[in-house]
């Protein structure tokens, strides 16, 4: 009675384990098509003639406004939401490019989480193609956390320059490290997954 017991228990949690798995890649799979639909929205946006929004613009001086209450004792707006007639065609394919770069990051993620689950579900998780795809993965983090904000600056500093703008910045990017520190982390993981790799290779070997 009480062998039957704990391999009912075994089952309800395998099915729960194999539930979760299934809403985690189906709900990372759901996430990369609409962010892919989102670019594509946002291409032809950043393509079709009409006035184009820049939001988070950095002004070259910071405006000070004022407000009513007493306790608020000083206040700057360092940037502002510029719109745009028309858009210089550098700076057109440069936020065409931080949009892609961007983007895949999420849909990177996304895929190797949906991947890595599937492969989980079937037992054998260290597979070369995950390591393969967290390596993938790491890449992107770098290239979107690092160069989707660089770029969008040049498309600022384009835009400011084509149209003579001098109420913006000439060029300024903030650069978070951040991205660095989770391709770094990506990287690691990938390292694991190769080694797990190895031990079920030497492991299948023995059986």
């Amino acid at each position: 009675m009480p062998g039957a017991l704990q391999t009912r228990t075994h089952r309800a949690l395998g099915l729960a384990e194999k539930t979760i798995l299934g809403v985690i890649a189906g709900g990372a799979a759901a996430i990369a098509v609409i962010d892919l639909v989102l670019l594509v929205q946002r291409i032809v946006d950043l393509v079709t003639p009409g006035a184009t929004v820049l939001p988070g613009a950095t002004l070259a001086q910071p405006l000070e406004p004022t407000f009513g209450a007493p306790e608020v004792t000083a206040a700057v707006a360092p940037t502002v939401d510029l719109t745009v007639g028309a858009l210089p065609g550098g700076a057109i394919i440069a936020l065409v490019a931080a949009a892609i770069l961007t983007s895949l990051l999420t849909i990177g993620i996304c895929l190797v989480v949906a991947w890595l689950c599937l492969r989980v579900f079937l037992g054998k998780p260290f597979v070369r193609s995950a390591t393969w795809g967290i390596g993938a993965a790491a890449i992107l983090v770098l290239l979107g956390g690092l160069g989707g904000p660089l770029l969008t600056a040049i498309a600022y500093a384009e835009t400011a320059s084509a149209f003579d703008i001098t109420e913006l910045a000439p060029f300024m990017v903030e650069i978070d490290l951040s991205p660095l520190g989770w391709t770094f982390a990506l990287a690691v993981v990938a390292g694991a997954f190769e080694l797990g790799q190895r031990m079920q290779r030497d492991t299948e070997s023995l059986v």
